[in-house]
């Protein structure tokens, strides 16, 4: 589905190719305890990024991890990615998304949910994109709603947290047929902040 290398670029943010040379920058900005508190992993460590792991999906045409580099500050803030490509049913899901804490409540995610969105359904042709995240996770729950993406329900014990809790998982999803409404949403978003 998605041929050679792409980069997608707005005007505050940069979403590079996942590569091994990346890892020093993603290990920094990932050093904060606060972005884990949700997440099925804790990155205590360099290889708990699993960038092998990604970039191996990559290869695959499975998934396609990218780094979030915010051009204000001239470094890597995190990292997002395409995940559970299905060229046969033009679907992908967008997750895998973690930012700087410094960098939460500013146009950095809106941003990087624009461009991803706007070459999944412009360019790969999409039918439809899809979402998952923690039910407890409210700023996670609340930022892909406000995008317009409509919430399917809810998968209950999904998976198995690094800290041993049972993760509920809500699934949203935006289709084809929506992304004209939900783009002029998001440039708006943009234009104002």
């Amino acid at each position: 589905m998605i041929k050679g290398e792409i980069q997608l670029e707005g005007k505050r943010v940069r979403l590079i190719p996942m590569s091994l040379e990346h890892l020093d920058g993603l290990f920094e900005a990932s050093n904060q305890s606060e972005i884990w508190k949700y997440s099925p992993s804790e990155v205590s460590k360099p290889e708990h990024l699993e960038m092998n792991k990604k970039i191996e999906l990559r290869d695959q045409g499975l998934g396609y991890p990218f780094v979030v580099f915010d051009k204000d500050v001239n470094e890597i803030v995190g990292s997002t990615s395409y995940m559970n490509i299905s060229e046969r049913d033009r679907k992908l899901e967008i997750g895998g998304t973690w930012l700087h804490p410094k960098v939460w409540r500013t146009s950095v995610n809106t941003e990087c949910k624009y461009l991803l969105l706007k070459y999944g359904f412009e360019e790969l042709d999409l039918v439809r994109v899809q979402f998952r995240t923690d039910a407890r996770n409210e700023r996670s729950n609340r930022a892909i709603q406000r995008i317009g993406a409509q919430l399917e329900g809810t998968l209950r014990q999904e998976m198995i947290m690094h800290d041993g809790h049972f993760r509920d998982s809500n699934v949203y999803s935006i289709l084809d047929k929506e992304w004209d409404g939900i783009r002029d949403k998001l440039l708006g978003y943009l234009s104002n902040g």
